[in-house]
C-alpha cells in the first residue's frame, strides 16, 4: 500500500476548512444510530469487526432525541443512520423519520447501501418522506468491482433499485429528496470513477466522490490516501460539527468512533445540550486550540480528518449540501492516486 503524502494544495484545503470552524450552541449535524445492523460486509468498512451489539435503537429513546432537536434546533442536519443500514428496519424507519419531521425536524438526510430498495415499498416511502437528501453508497461501477468491494451486495439488485427510484422520482416530477450516488475511492475502484459519474449523472442522480475512511484506524482498515505520520494536523471538522449517538444512547466522539471508545454520557439520562457541552470540553476545545496532547487517545491515532472536503457537484437547490459546505471554499477535486 502506498502511504500518500500530503502536498501543499491538500494542506491548504484542510487549513481553509479549519479556518471556518466555529463553536455551535447545538450540534449542527447529528447522527442517530437507529440501527447498528447491516445487510452487507464491505472491504472498506469496520462494521464487520464490530464487537458491540447489532441492534435497533429503542423507539422511546429515538423520540426523546428528535423531540429535543425539534424544540432546540429544527435546522440541525439529522442522519437517522450512519454505521448501520436503515432499510433493514423496514416500515419502522419511515415511521421514525416521519415522526421526527412532525415534531419540527426540518433537515433529514438518510444514507443507505441501496441493496434493499426493491423490498417493503421502500421506493415509495423514500419519495413520500420528508427527506432532503437520500445518499446511496455504491462504490463500484462494474459487477466485478462492486461485488468485490460490497460483500453480500448484488450489483444487479442495487443498480436496478437505484434506477427504479430515479425513474419514479422523475415520473412524479419531484425535487426532493435529492438522490446522491456516493463513491468512496479505493485502490480497487479508482479506475471506474469517471464511468460511474457519467452513468449516474445521465440517470438524474448527483454524484459525490469521497476518500476512503480508516474508521479511526482502530481496526484493520487502512487507506492509501492517508498520510500516517503527517507533519501537521487540523482540528477535526467531524468532531467540531457533529454529534454521534449509538443505538444504546451513548454519545461518542464522532460517527467513525464505531466501538464508542470515547463516551461522554447517555441520552437516556442527559439532554443533547448537556452531551454537547461535555463533548466541547473533551473534544472540541483541545482540537481547536491545537492542544494535541489533550485530545482523546482515539483522536491521536486517527487520520480521518484528512478526508474532509469531499467532492460535490455544483447545485443551487436548497438543502443539497451539508450546512458547512461553501463551494467557493471547499470545491476541491479528489485526485486519483497513481501507483
Amino acid at each position: 500500500m502506498i502511504d500518500q503524502k500530503m502536498d501543499q494544495k491538500t494542506k491548504s484545503k484542510l487549513q481553509t476548512i479549519e479556518a471556518n470552524l466555529v463553536e455551535h450552541r447545538f450540534p449542527p449535524q447529528l447522527v442517530i444510530e437507529n440501527t447498528s445492523a447491516c445487510d452487507q460486509q464491505c472491504i472498506h468498512c469496520s462494521h464487520k469487526e464490530l464487537i458491540r451489539p447489532k441492534r435497533h435503537m429503542n423507539r422511546s429513546l429515538h423520540d426523546k432525541i428528535v423531540e429535543e432537536i425539534g424544540r432546540e434546533s429544527p435546522e440541525t442536519e439529522i442522519w437517522p443512520t450512519f454505521y448501520g443500514e436503515a432499510l433493514v428496519m423496514g416500515e419502522e424507519i419511515w415511521d421514525r423519520i416521519n415522526y421526527a419531521s412532525n415534531v419540527g425536524c426540518n433537515n433529514i438526510v438518510l444514507n443507505s447501501n441501496g441493496g434493499l430498495l426493491h423490498r417493503q415499498n421502500h421506493i415509495d416511502q423514500i419519495l413520500k418522506s420528508p427527506l432532503k437528501r437520500f445518499i446511496i453508497s455504491v462504490d463500484g461501477f462494474t459487477k466485478e468491482t462492486y461485488e468485490k468491494i460490497r460483500f453480500r451486495g448484488k450489483h444487479s439488485r442495487t443498480y436496478s433499485g437505484i434506477e427504479a427510484l430515479l425513474d419514479e422520482k422523475a415520473r412524479r416530477g419531484q425535487t426532493y429528496p435529492l438522490i446522491t450516488c456516493q463513491y468512496s475511492l479505493l485502490e480497487e475502484n479508482e479506475h471506474e470513477v469517471e464511468a460511474f459519474r457519467e452513468y449516474w449523472n445521465s440517470r438524474g442522480a448527483q454524484v459525490k466522490v469521497r476518500p476512503k475512511l480508516e474508521w479511526t484506524a482502530t481496526g484493520s482498515i487502512r487507506s492509501n490516501r492517508t498520510e500516517h505520520n503527517p507533519d501537521f494536523r487540523i482540528a477535526c471538522p467531524w468532531g467540531n460539527n457533529t454529534m454521534a449517538i449509538h443505538q444504546d444512547g451513548s454519545v461518542v466522539a464522532c460517527a467513525v468512533d464505531y466501538e464508542g471508545k470515547v463516551n461522554v454520557g447517555n441520552l437516556k439520562d442527559i439532554t443533547i445540550v448537556e452531551a454537547w457541552s461535555r463533548l466541547k470540553k473533551v473534544l472540541r476545545d483541545p482540537h481547536r486550540k491545537h492542544c494535541w496532547s489533550d485530545i482523546p487517545d482515539l483522536c491521536k491515532g486517527c487520520n480521518d480528518w484528512q478526508t474532509a472536503g469531499a467532492e460535490y457537484e455544483k447545485s443551487n437547490i436548497p438543502g443539497s449540501r451539508p450546512f458547512w459546505y461553501d463551494v467557493e471554499k471547499t470545491d476541491f477535486k479528489i485526485a486519483v492516486v497513481k501507483a
